[in-house]
């Protein structure tokens, strides 16, 4: 009783008569058909040719006048694609508030720097430098061996008089663990500031070309 024919000639039949199986597209045909009698039109006309060739003089002008690369430039700009952003490991969101002192030391051709940051909110706490007031004066040269000795215990002393007893170190790109760069460390280190070394390990081309062959 509750199946019910429905008459064809009736409007509910009209309502619900969906043909799922039409083929789309006959009307964009006799659109394409029409956009291409209206392109043939065109190329008849000597109207239309001379719009033409006055927009390839503008196109020629453009490029004389070397602002095409502008325009290529943009193009290239807005088909590069994003690069995908990781999100942070556990590590990297815990790390500032489980060690939250990292040591920074920087060695010019006319001083040495070191001061200890606070990674949460990026504030230096304690600073050493060798063309400082207090320590220039009584240095024989702001840049060898013993200035960076000096700048290594006076960084020390005002981290202890700050209750900091371990900080991180990561050197920076390119920086290796000798010369003045060891006796600064090695100078917090003896004055009772346990320093972390953290090491970045960087894969060698050739060493990733081997691991995928």
């Amino acid at each position: 009783n509750l199946f019910y024919k429905i008459d064809r000639g009736s409007k509910e039949f009209e309502e619900y008569a969906y043909d799922f199986h039409r083929k789309k597209g006959s009307n964009n045909k006799g659109d394409c058909k029409e956009s291409e009698k209206e392109s043939l039109k065109k190329k008849d006309d000597p109207k239309e040719s001379k719009r033409n060739d006055k927009s390839n003089v503008k196109t020629l002008e453009v490029v004389r006048n070397r602002s095409v690369i502008n325009i290529v430039d943009k193009v290239e700009g807005c088909s590069v694609e994003k690069k995908k952003v990781r999100p942070p490991t556990f590590n990297q969101l815990t790390g500032p508030y489980h060690e939250p002192f990292c040591l920074d030391i920087y060695i010019s051709k006319a001083s040495v720097r070191a001061c200890i940051i606070h990674r949460a909110t990026s504030k230096v706490v304690a600073v050493a430098h060798s063309i400082s007031k207090d320590m220039k004066f009584d240095l024989g040269s702001t840049r060898n061996a013993s200035a960076c000795a000096a700048v290594g215990e006076i960084l020390a002393q005002r981290a202890l008089d700050d209750d900091i007893h371990d900080v991180i170190y990561t050197p920076r790109k390119g920086d290796r663990l000798e010369g003045k760069l060891k006796i600064v460390l090695q100078s917090i280190i003896d004055n009772g500031v346990n320093v972390k070394v953290k090491l970045k390990q960087r894969r060698t081309k050739r060493a990733a070309e081997a691991s995928t062959t």
